[in-house]
């Protein structure tokens, strides 16, 4: 996996423990050379994978947010995100494109491909996704995600967080210092199947969580 973001002179490695604060401006708003948002506190988190085996590879992703700042399960209502993620992007021909639902499938029918577990004490809301089709030998995938971001609403008023207007519920034993969003990628082989799904099931069973916590309202 591959987690990049802007530097003075182009990519860079990704680098952890940046912090976090409301954005200005809009993140679907103008974007850059690399297909990124100009618009200022946008975190940077750009994440592609590359296939290191010696065969064709079904690629599936998994993004995780704190449950806390993240309207998931029923209503996945983005607009009530308080930490909002963009999907990525790819850039052709100077022309910005998103990758959702085109290199990545996010869904299956109208559903999220998603689930809820605790990682280090902290409840998360998982999304992944399939690549499209199989990814060849040492060859690397589109963009998955490209960044994250606080929304604007959000701010901290004697020790408590708040965003549209109300308290926000953190978990027991938060620490802002330590907030993660990980990301975490599975392959296996592309011979034998005809899309990445019936791979993964066959590979890793129905319902798997990498992480090996256990999880609920899966979709």
């Amino acid at each position: 996996m591959i987690e990049q973001q802007r530097g003075e002179n182009g990519l860079v490695p990704f680098e952890q423990n940046k912090k976090l604060y409301p954005i200005v401006g809009s993140a679907q708003g103008d974007k850059d050379e690399y297909g990124m948002p100009i618009a200022k506190n946008y975190v940077d988190k750009m994440v592609t994978i590359k296939n290191t085996g010696s065969e064709k590879a079904y690629i599936r992703a998994y993004f995780a947010i704190p449950s806390a700042l993240d309207d998931g399960y029923e209503t996945f209502n983005a607009g009530m995100n308080v930490l909002h993620f963009n999907f990525g992007n790819k850039v052709v021909d100077g022309n910005v494109i998103s990758t959702y639902d085109v290199e990545w499938n996010w869904k299956h029918g109208n559903k999220w491909n998603y689930f809820e577990t605790t990682i280090d004490d902290i409840k998360y809301n998982v999304y992944f996704a399939d690549y499209y089709q199989p990814v060849d030998a040492n060859a690397t995938t589109e963009q998955f995600v490209q960044g994250v971001y606080l929304d604007k609403t959000f701010d901290i008023k004697d020790g408590k967080c708040y965003a549209f207007g109300k308290e926000v519920t953190l978990d027991d034993g938060w620490d802002w210092n330590s907030v993660s969003c990980p990301v975490f990628a599975i392959a296996c082989q592309a011979e034998g199947f005809d899309n990445a799904a019936a791979a993964m099931e066959a590979a890793f069973g129905a319902n798997y969580n990498p992480w090996g916590t256990p999880a609920s309202n899966w979709q």
